[in-house]
């Protein structure tokens, strides 16, 4: 009887991430070119090879008071098209004394004006206005349950192979349990922490992160009341998501058909105060919002 009813439920499960494949703003995401990395370095290592990651976004901050300021970069970001950056909604939402000012696409490096790398560069940065930030409706605080945000640009971004969108979770992706199993972030967020001093990486790293059962992630983070929308990951000392990370992708290579391509999974969401320890973090489950996501774009 149960195995009827799993093979029940997976069914269900299939024809509803089939549905969201027939929404009418589906066609606004590029699935034919998405995810697509100018690297060859898939998996490992820390330090991001030029273009490898080319969706990731910076988004940048000035003080109200101070708006034409310097910004801060203190998120980050992924481009699902030429339009539209998703984020953490802790991002762009709630922000005290701040207001969220830039987006930033095509860096690498962040104290280089040019990105260059085995004698290849990078175009210029490209960098945008927000012209409409849409966060989830039912953001909660402090729990960050539908921790997901919208933001439309004040323009087309100009794709290139160092700027170019991820892909939205589709087929397996949607209903697979991948407890166990290891997924990617990216970011510019605190590499070391040295008492109260917390410097940001300079460029791109990124890291692999382990999959974690809910029920063992409650075990060891304290108030680990997670929602369906979210997941635990981490755990292994030393790597891990920290400050400065929050709302950037995590990720996983499928290949739906021929091509490897980069498939959005989570957002970094929260984590313990001091990262890289044994303790894992929370991420938002993007596949729990893909529907949400494509009501909420526009042409």
């Amino acid at each position: 009887m149960k195995i009827v009813r799993l093979v029940f439920l997976i069914h269900f499960l299939k024809l509803l991430a089939a549905a969201d494949e027939s929404h009418p703003n589906w066609y606004l995401l590029d699935h034919d070119g998405c995810g697509e990395s100018v690297s060859d370095k898939i998996i490992g290592g820390n330090v991001a090879t030029l273009g490898q990651f080319p969706w990731m976004a910076q988004l940048g901050y000035t003080r109200k008071l101070f708006s034409s300021s310097t910004p801060r970069y203190k998120c980050g970001g992924s481009l699902i098209n030429p339009l539209y950056v998703l984020t953490a909604a802790h991002c762009v939402s709630g922000l005290k004394g701040e207001r969220m000012v830039r987006i930033r696409l095509g860096e690498h490096n962040t104290r280089t004006r040019k990105d260059c790398e085995d004698a290849v560069c990078a175009p210029p940065v490209q960098d945008f206005r927000p012209d409409k930030v849409i966060s989830h409706e039912k953001f909660q605080q402090p729990a960050m349950r539908n921790d997901i945000a919208l933001i439309r640009l004040d323009r087309p971004a100009k794709i290139t192979p160092y700027v170019g969108s991820i892909c939205m979770p589709r087929g397996q992706l949607m209903i697979q349990n991948f407890v166990g199993s290891f997924m990617e972030i990216a970011g510019w967020g605190v590499s070391k922490l040295s008492g109260v001093s917390n410097k940001m990486s300079t460029v791109l790293l990124h890291v692999r992160i382990p999959i974690i059962d809910k029920d063992k992630c409650r075990e060891i983070v304290e108030d680990a009341s997670m929602g369906p929308g979210q997941f635990c990951a981490g755990g292994d000392e030393g790597f891990d998501s920290c400050r400065g990370d929050s709302g950037g992708p995590v990720m996983r290579v499928e290949a739906f058909g021929d091509t490897p391509r980069y498939y959005i999974v989570g957002l970094v969401s929260f984590g313990p105060r001091d990262c890289g320890t044994d303790k894992p973090a929370i991420y938002t489950d993007v596949t729990k919002y893909r529907k949400w996501i494509l009501d909420h774009i526009q042409a």
